[in-house]
């Protein structure tokens, strides 16, 4: 009887052991916390890969591309069997793609596009989107008037998609003199401060005053409204945004923030952890919906919808899905 049950416990580690073994190593390589969206992103990401029975590996590379790199190689040391990154650098992890695709481990994008890569998936929202509905909701609040826009660094794909976005809706009224660009600033990094020092110089250094300062994200939103509040202007700037932070959304219940695009980040983190272990096992990837020129090749692109959301939905989107929540005796 003992040796019976000696050998059925044998058994148990051994299908244990086996179990571990065989598990999905991933692999979430980050480029920062600029915004504190990203924190969301890896506990929603790591979740659905645990729910799928892998192992979430996550590094940061604080915004440093160098060790971006490093990490990824250390990644690979480890043995993770697929990649899914946010990079530092659009251009510059097109090297990382190269590294991994050297140890046949599959690479997935992660909400910003690879450029010159062979990455097996990209996975996002539609960010050309997200910078015509900045612009088309400017437009339909000042039809005439002065505009900033103030964009993010071109390392970053997603920055440029805003600015292309915004552009391709403002520029006819630009041409028929309905719009005034005043500037169109592009910062060299996600920095919210150096976004402050910014707007901060160009209202000491300008006599005319922008009707709408569309912003990037958020960060840069809540450093413009900072900027305009210490000239007096706070709530008479119309202040547009993206990614639905916790305190821009407090800035729209306030009236000093005009609006803000949501993109859910629960349907990105799992879809993304759901690709990423089927891109392992080698499954079709059913969701994929479009092709995105990473200027290597067509990258198999899932592209979610962004939300608009300003004074008159806060309510029935970003509270209603619990993504922000705000004090029930903020009247809005």
């Amino acid at each position: 009887m003992k040796r019976l049950i000696t050998f059925l416990l044998s058994l148990i580690l051994f299908g244990l052991s086996f179990t571990l073994l065989a598990q999905t190593k991933v692999g979430f390589l980050m480029d920062n916390y600029s915004s504190d969206r990203w924190l969301l992103d890896e506990k929603l990401f790591c979740d659905e890969v645990r729910k799928h029975g892998g192992i979430p590996i996550v590094e940061l590379a604080f915004g440093d591309t160098d060790a971006q790199y490093q990490l990824a190689q250390q990644m690979l040391d480890e043995g993770i069997d697929v990649l899914v990154i946010v990079p530092t650098d659009a251009a510059k992890a097109a090297d990382i793609v190269k590294l991994a695709k050297s140890k046949d481990v599959p690479v997935l994008a992660y909400d910003r596009l690879i450029n010159y890569s062979d990455v097996d998936l990209y996975i996002s929202y539609d960010n050309k989107k997200v910078g015509k509905l900045q612009a088309n909701y400017a437009l339909e609040h000042v039809p005439n008037g002065k505009y900033l826009l103030l964009n993010g660094p071109e390392t970053d794909n997603n920055a440029i998609l805003f600015r292309q976005g915004q552009l391709e809706v403002l520029k006819p009224f630009i041409s028929k003199g309905k719009i005034e660009l005043l500037d169109d600033k592009v910062m060299s990094q996600w920095n919210e401060l150096e976004a402050l020092l910014e707007i901060e110089l160009f209202l000491n250094s300008n006599d005319e005053i922008p009707d709408v300062i569309i912003a990037a994200n958020d960060a840069f939103a809540s450093a413009v409204i900072s900027a305009i509040d210490n000239h007096d202007l706070k709530g008479k700037i119309k202040v547009i945004g993206q990614d639905a932070e916790n305190q821009a959304c407090r800035n729209i219940a306030l009236g000093y923030q005009t609006m803000t695009v949501y993109k859910p980040i629960k349907p990105l983190a799992e879809q993304a952890a759901e690709a990423a272990i089927k891109l392992v096992n080698g499954k079709k990837i059913d969701d994929v919906n479009a092709e995105i020129d990473n200027r290597y090749k067509q990258v198999p692109s899932i592209l979610l919808e962004p939300i608009l959301v300003d004074i008159n939905n806060l309510k029935e989107t970003v509270i209603k899905d619990g993504h922000v929540s705000l004090s029930s005796d903020l009247e809005y």
